[in-house]
């Protein structure tokens, strides 16, 4: 459930960049890193000037979850205009108004996490709701923190807008001053410019036409990742349906009608329950291999040992069933990275540690971190069966198996799954091993910093 921690009225033009600050100064306490302060101050930006230009007036309600995951720092801008025509051309891409509207929408839509729009037109007005996910790594909503907000707006209160814009003031006349004296000089690179004009006009022209077809590039990348998804989810639902039915019909047999069932049809039925189940174990890894490809990569601060200690607590009567000894040894706290990928590559490592050393004993598992300047390691190794590293290149390879499933279960998709994301972050994994003496995998992640994250973003797109 979500609490308000404060509503601001759009008036005037110099309400929106109070909104801007409120935000970000709110998104700062709850534990936002710089970048995403701007996508968020610049999101509430884009919405609030919207409503000022065709609403005349709105509210700005900033709220916060304070229990549940995933938490999100909402905001929502609503006003009583006229409403938005052609809402879903706009949404798509398709339509524009002059003055910009629909890449104010749009460019919002892009910097949140969660994105909603309710408008009708003619209509009783427009409600835009903003969703940006917190980092694992934000503190909690506890009262102390939220006396801190209370802080913090109290203290943008206290600064007095009419100060600010004299400040402002004094700093153009200054500048009109200084233009004035140089005049001259201005006049001089004016010719200078004119006579140059007609190809920069060329030049323009030809960044305008790339700009274009760049932009429709991205419109079609995004049409096909999204056809891609709702293509394997309909597969994934289409082959499921009749396993279910095949599974859901052999179990009645084996139940409710195994009375005269010779011992063959017996372990006929089982065999086909085991396939049944098998294959749709695959489907679904299946599916979550091929999302991955069209995943968005969002870089965050990520808390390297809370995340590992809440993929260990998941797993933990299996741990204690097994009498599974754990070693954890990450010396560092946080990382730039995309969590969801360092999800899927600790927990199919954890997994397989778990899963192959349990009829070691006692069973033995290892997750270690290394700092090693340009890129992080991470170490994940057990005492279990280990593998011939002449087969080393069979074992990223989608359901690509090196036991057999009567002794070990699963579909051979998990280690695909974490090269697959470490592909995507421009890493690499390696494995090294010993029949009988256990394996240690070996996870290299690139450090992101501000300068890389576009580069690292565009090769991923």
């Amino acid at each position: 459930m979500n609490t308000s921690i404060t509503r601001l009225d759009i008036q005037i033009e110099s309400d929106i960049v109070h909104a801007r600050r409120v935000a970000q100064a709110l998104a700062h306490d709850l534990g936002f890193d710089s970048l995403s302060l701007t996508r968020i101050g610049t999101a509430v930006s884009e919405i609030a000037r919207n409503v000022l230009q065709y609403a005349k007036v709105g509210v700005v309600e900033f709220l916060i979850a304070q229990a549940g995951l995933p938490s999100f720092f909402t905001i929502e801008i609503s006003d009583h205009g006229p409403g938005i025509t052609n809402l879903s051309d706009i949404l798509g891409g398709r339509h524009t108004l002059p003055a910009g509207l629909g890449l104010g929408i749009l460019s919002a839509k892009r910097l949140c996490d969660q994105f909603h729009i309710k408008s009708a037109s003619p209509g009783p007005g427009t409600i835009v709701t903003l969703g940006i996910l917190r980092p694992i790594s934000a503190p909690k909503i506890t009262p102390a923190l939220l006396d801190n907000l209370a802080d913090t707006l109290a203290k943008l209160r206290s600064q007095s807008p009419l100060e600010e814009q004299r400040v402002n003031n004094k700093e153009l006349i200054t500048t009109l001053d200084l233009l004035k004296d140089r005049e001259e000089e201005v006049t001089r690179l004016n010719s200078e410019l004119i006579k140059t004009n007609e190809g920069v006009l060329a030049l323009y022209d030809e960044v305008d036409s790339k700009n274009k077809r760049l932009q429709q590039s991205e419109t079609n990348l995004a049409d096909r990742n999204h056809q891609l998804k709702i293509f394997t989810s309909a597969v994934a639902h289409d082959l499921k349906a009749p396993l279910r039915g095949i599974g859901g019909y052999a179990q009645e047999l084996k139940l409710k009608h195994s009375a005269g069932h010779s011992e063959r049809a017996v372990f006929c039925l089982s065999q086909i329950l085991t396939a049944n189940t098998k294959l749709e174990q695959m489907i679904t890894d299946l599916l979550s291999f091929a999302q991955l490809d069209t995943a968005t990569l969002i870089l965050t601060e990520v808390h390297v040992p809370s995340l590992v200690a809440a993929i260990l607590e998941g797993r933990s009567l299996a741990i204690a069933k097994q009498h599974t000894e754990v070693v954890v040894d990450i010396p560092f706290t946080t990382e730039r990275t995309w969590e969801a990928g360092l999800i899927q590559v600790v927990s199919n490592l954890v997994d397989n540690a778990l899963k192959f050393s349990r009829k070691s004993s006692p069973p033995r598992v290892s997750i270690r971190a290394q700092d090693e300047g340009k890129v992080w390691r991470l170490i994940v190794s057990d005492n279990g069966i280990g593998f011939d590293m002449q087969y080393f290149d069979k074992l990223f390879k989608l359901f690509s198996r090196l036991e057999t499933v009567e002794e070990f279960e699963g579909t051979g998709a998990g280690l695909a799954i974490v090269k697959n994301v470490v592909d995507k972050l421009g890493g690499r994994v390696w494995a090294e091993s010993q029949l009988g003496r256990g394996a240690t995998f070996y996870v290299e992640f690139p450090k992101f910093n501000a300068a890389m994250e576009a580069g690292q973003h565009d090769a991923a797109k």
